[in-house]
């Protein structure tokens, strides 16, 4: 096909199928709108002739690479980053004009599909459950729901993976229900081709697309609000698999859940948790503003592979406790003026997930931290302890702060009193809007450091990392 002027260039409407293309409305901001595009190979095919190199008038191709990071999938570990020297990025995403010598009759003669809009997404940290949830969901529930977009019914979710792998078995459960026009897949396999697939049956050709990245890993649209919906678009939940482990609880009761980890590795457990949960159910606070006694129902949950399920234990609890990690993410699916109470190691102390409910103005979800900064309270992860000296394990950029967040700890009952303490203090001055004041006028710490010996120091929340209080 040689060179057309821009007025004989093919129409949707002459080559088509489904209903007549409607303009997009509220395209999400830094998406490329393409239109007549096709997908080849983990490629982007533009028909429009301007961007042949034998155009009157030729058009530079797009280019999209936001630098998104990934980590190489490698056997059983608290995260793959643990072998890498340094992050890795995804490439690029590869553009290219409809050629003479196309390989495929759906590319020989391309028959514009009006019925799915694809979305291409490159996506941040794509193998985490948390980031999943908080980038690219929360991203999703935004632009194509809170926007009301006139294309989300037909949207169809395309995720560039890195190499062409496999996208990681929590994208349909987790990101699923948001686009549900089609499966979510890899632009892998979305572009992959087929040699059998005759002229206008099974198209790779689309009369819109959009190619999109979406919240980078300190950015979360609006996490709460996509969480929320996602629970009901998941409703009904099954009954919380936590059972009550006390017979009676008197006072204000607070149902306290505290998450655990998969002990394969044996890597970021805490030690002390039977005690700490027995701890707990004897724990009885009065407030001294108030009058008001607050007692607690305390058990544990181990998130699994079934969202539903996850949903609906930490539905059942006013505080989900637990150590820094993807899991903690689930958290942000309880219910509204609920508390999520994170726990970190002195070495690795990163807020995201502080930092994503600020950017949510609707989230109603009360975020309290410890960090445990006693080397005394660390002993080694498995692979610590099995593998070092490997060459390749805890090397290059934050190697030694990632062995720090990989270790089992002692976490000390006062600092997780003193958070129930607090959360109970809200909760008896009015609850969610009380925490929020206190957030807004940043007088209390919602953050607490454990120090050796005992001490217990307010931390801060200034910085992605902490910083220091300072009323």
């Amino acid at each position: 096909m040689g060179p057309l002027p821009p007025d004989e260039s093919m129409s949707v409407a002459e080559g088509g199928t489904g209903a007549a293309a409607e303009r997009l409305s509220a395209i999400p901001p830094g998406c490329l709108h393409l239109q007549r595009a096709c997908v080849d190979q983990e490629r982007i095919v533009l028909t429009d002739p301007a961007y042949r190199a034998d155009a009157w008038q030729q058009l530079p191709l797009p280019h999209l690479h936001p630098g998104y990071h990934f980590n190489f999938p490698l056997g059983p570990g608290s995260n793959y980053d643990i072998w890498a020297r340094q992050q890795e990025q995804l490439p690029p995403l590869l553009f290219r004009p409809l050629s003479d010598r196309e390989p495929t009759p759906d590319l020989q003669r391309p028959v514009f599909d009006t019925s799915t809009v694809p979305l291409v997404l490159v996506a941040e940290w794509a193998e985490n459950y948390g980031h999943t949830l908080g980038n690219s969901a929360a991203w999703l529930h935004a632009h194509l729901h809170v926007a009301h977009a006139n294309w989300a019914p037909r949207a169809a979710l395309v995720v560039q993976t890195p190499l062409g792998l496999a996208l990681p078995s929590h994208w349909q459960p987790l990101v699923g229900p948001l686009v549900p026009h089609r499966p979510v897949q890899t632009l892998a396999d979305f572009s992959a081709r087929r040699l059998d697939t005759p002229r206008g049956s099974g198209s790779r050709c689309f009369a819109d697309m959009l190619v999109c990245s979406g919240d980078h890993e300190l950015q979360s649209t609006n996490v709460w609000q996509a969480s929320q919906a996602l629970v009901a678009l998941n409703s009904p939940l099954p009954k919380s698999p936590v059972e009550s482990a006390l017979a009676g609880c008197d006072g204000t009761c607070l149902r306290v859940l505290f998450l655990t980890r998969s002990p394969k590795p044996f890597m970021r457990q805490v030690l002390n948790l039977e005690e700490l949960v027995a701890q707990c159910n004897a724990w009885r606070h009065t407030d001294a503003s108030s009058g008001q006694t607050f007692t607690a129902d305390c058990s544990i949950f181990q998130p699994g592979a079934d969202l539903k399920t996850n949903m609906a234990a930490v539905r059942s609890a006013d505080a989900i406790v637990g150590l820094h990690g993807a899991g903690m993410a689930n958290a942000f699916f309880a219910k509204a003026g609920a508390a999520m109470m994170e726990v970190f190691m002195a070495g690795w102390t990163w807020q995201v997930h502080r930092i994503w409910l600020q950017q949510d103005p609707g989230a109603q979800l009360q975020w309290w931290a410890l960090t445990v900064n006693d080397t005394a309270a660390y002993s080694p992860g498995e692979l610590e302890e099995t593998l070092l000296p490997h060459p390749s394990l805890y090397k290059g950029g934050q190697g030694t702060e990632k062995r720090e967040r990989d270790r089992n700890v002692h976490v000390p009952w006062p600092g997780v009193a003193r958070l129930l303490q607090e959360y109970a203090g809200v909760q008896a001055a009015g609850g969610m809007p009380a925490y929020q004041a206190r957030r807004e006028a940043q007088q209390e710490p919602v953050h607490y450091v454990a120090q050796a010996g005992g001490g217990l120091e307010p931390g801060g929340t200034s910085t992605m990392f902490g910083g220091t209080f300072t009323p």
